[in-house]
Formats: C-alpha cells, sequence, structure tokens
C-alpha cells in the first residue's frame, strides 16, 4: 500500500484533497508547538484518520525574529517552572512532552548528540494537569506562527488557521 503525505495545506486545501481523491494523507505535517496549539486543526485530522506531525516543536529558536515575537520558549518562564516542577531537563522536554501527549509527533531539529538524547528522553517527562492548563493559556495569549514564507512567496499560506 502506498501512502501520501502532505505539508502545510490550509482547512480548504485539504477539504478540496479529500474530496477529490480517494487517497486521504496519512500524514500531515506543520508548525504545532504550545504558542501555536491549532487545537481545532489538530481534531480535524484525528477525526478524519489524518496523523499530525509537528516540525518547529520548540516554537522559535532562531533569535533573529521579529520585535514582536513572543519569548523563545525555551526561556519562557512558566514552562521552566513546569520543568523544574515535574524534573524534566529543560523547557524543550516540556515542549516535546506536550506535543507526545496529545498524539502528535515531534521532529525537533538539533546537531548536538546531548540534546537528541535530551528530546528523546521528553517521553519521560510527567505533564499533570494543572500543566497542560497553563500551556493551554500561553496558546491562547500567544496564536504565534514564526514559519510565514507567505509575504516573501507572494501567496496566501495558512487561510483559515490560527497564526496569520
Amino acid at each position: 500500500m502506498k501512502h501520501i503525505g502532505v505539508s502545510n495545506f490550509s482547512p480548504a486545501q485539504l477539504e478540496k484533497l479529500l474530496n477529490e481523491t480517494s487517497h486521504k494523507p496519512a500524514v500531515h505535517q506543520m508548525e504545532l508547538h504550545p504558542y501555536l496549539q491549532q487545537n481545532d486543526w489538530v481534531a480535524f485530522h484525528e477525526k478524519h484518520g489524518i496523523h499530525v506531525t509537528a516540525y518547529s516543536p520548540l516554537a522559535g529558536t532562531n533569535p533573529t525574529y521579529d520585535d514582536g515575537a513572543p519569548p523563545q520558549l525555551l526561556h519562557n518562564k512558566q514552562v521552566a517552572k513546569i520543568a523544574k516542577a515535574r524534573n524534566c531537563s529543560s523547557n524543550a522536554q516540556v515542549a516535546l512532552a506536550w506535543a507526545l501527549s496529545r498524539g502528535t509527533s515531534a521532529i525537533p531539529k538539533s546537531a548536538h548528540a546531548a540534546r537528541i538524547e535530551e528530546n528523546f528522553a521528553s517521553q519521560h517527562c510527567d505533564l499533570q494537569s494543572e500543566d497542560y492548563d497553563v500551556l493551554a493559556a500561553l496558546g491562547q495569549k500567544y496564536k504565534y506562527r514564526y514559519n510565514n514564507p507567505s509575504k516573501s512567496w507572494g501567496v496566501k499560506l495558512y487561510e483559515g488557521l490560527d497564526g496569520i
């Protein structure tokens, strides 16, 4: 059996694909992190049996983003409090544990062996309900998309989604 995957589809684009083909995507890769949770969009995929893979699951880690960007997730004090309370080694572990708890997969980028090991160990970071409440509040506060090449590409991307 062959499987297809898509990336960065808008709701209209995915609906069109589902309506015009007999092969629904097995996976949809998109930007997801505690600052851009897209809960309704993730639920849509679950309803339709399409797995979601989160890219940029640690939010924007590049310090050159716009001044309007929220504080880097890796330095967010609320996330750091969760990490300390749950004996997680870093904010990254909290973000990855959050992603995995949603049933999504996450693909953080790192070229450093120690960070790769730390990221993998996030599956042992045991978040509690109050932690999810804090992370949900961050998502409501920011709804921030770091990766949006719409202007430079001259096309409208992500129509109908959070973080436009």
